[in-house]
């Protein structure tokens, strides 16, 4: 758990948990702050692989308990995946994405093949309330199973926030919208991305927008309810996007972090109050796009960078994690600030 000293503007490690697992593909904390869902492998084993996802359960932020002595956490309850009876067996099945939603009851895990919903039961273990297929095609999940594939499959996902049942995630170059009631494939959108889609992001703040990145170094701006071509296509970065995110309050901002070793702050003029717009409205009157790079942070050796998020308390601060382990801290460049707020 790292922190951000406001004063110093530095990150600080104020807490670290001891994992069984050997390999972690995705963390997510909710909103309580009491409990953080990991998908994690243990590499290693030349047989068969354990995959799977674990829920542990304990203050995870805060920095330690009222006496001073730091908390130890522990794993409450652990959701393995496991073929289930009547499943064919299948040794390579991994777990890509595993999100809590707003209320933290009910977490969603998507793999090469399934996409499954559990619900936190009273005694707080969860237990599987729907699954579908990841993909319509099931050939072509053999192929993605056996490893003989140039893309990954399934990757990184969000809960739509207006929509409390509908998770996104992007499956080879799709977007595909599951429903967690009916356990269905809701809405797809082909080829968002060349080769893989790498994360979507819903807009927190206006219904039926969502964001994406992949393979092909774009970044795309979408509206879920016309979905064939997208509002706006951003070439963002020399290589792979890994993540990207809307800030949480400020629609105009969005973040990304690509293979190319740089963290990259977006500002979309459109999205910006009528006053800020109006000297852009002649650019985009000539066709230039509205989504502009404001602010560039390039990690130590041009390591890839493969996560960012937004403070969920200060808008302006945002955070990116590199591949060798470095955590870069950042914020909007004040000129921008005060072109969004005044």
């Amino acid at each position: 758990m790292i922190e951000r000293d406001v004063e110093t503007k530095t990150a600080v490690v104020s807490r670290s948990i001891a994992l069984e697992h050997r390999a972690c593909e995705d963390v997510d904390v909710n909103a309580s702050a009491t409990q953080a869902v990991v998908a994690y492998e243990d590499v290693g084993r030349e047989v068969r692989r354990s995959r799977g996802v674990c829920v542990i359960s304990g203050r995870l932020g805060g920095g330690g308990g009222d006496d001073g002595e730091e908390e130890t956490l522990g794993a409450r309850s652990v959701i393995e995946l496991r073929a289930e009876r009547g499943d064919d067996e299948r040794e390579f099945e991994t777990v890509k994405c595993a999100r809590f939603n707003a209320s933290g009851e009910t977490v969603m895990t998507v793999d090469e093949f399934n996409a499954r919903a559990w619900r936190q039961r009273e005694d707080g273990g969860f237990a599987s309330s729907s699954k579908t297929s990841t993909r319509s095609d099931a050939s072509r999940s053999d192929i993605i199973g056996g490893m003989n594939t140039r893309q990954d499959g399934a990757s990184n996902g969000t809960w739509d926030p207006h929509e409390r049942e509908s998770f996104a995630c992007g499956v080879d170059a799709d977007v595909v919208v599951f429903d967690a009631r009916s356990a269905r494939r809701a809405q797809i959108v082909e080829r968002a991305h060349a080769r893989q889609t790498r994360d979507v992001r819903y807009n927190p703040n206006k219904p039926h927008e969502m964001m994406t990145c992949g393979d092909d170094g774009l970044l795309k701006f979408w509206d879920a309810r016309a979905h064939e071509r997208a509002l706006k296509v951003i070439a963002g970065h020399e290589h792979w996007i890994w993540s990207c995110a809307y800030n949480p309050v400020y629609d105009a901002l969005a973040l990304t972090a690509s293979s190319d070793g740089t963290v990259r702050v977006w500002c979309d003029d459109d999205a910006l109050p009528s006053d800020a717009t109006a000297s852009s409205t002649s650019a985009r009157d000539r066709g230039v796009s509205s989504v502009r790079l404001i602010d560039r942070r390039t990690c130590k050796n041009f390591v890839s960078a493969r996560a960012c998020a937004w403070s969920a308390s200060d808008p302006w601060a945002h955070a990116a994690a590199s591949a060798d382990g470095t955590v870069l801290l950042g914020e909007v460049p004040r000129e921008e600030k005060y072109r969004i707020l005044l």
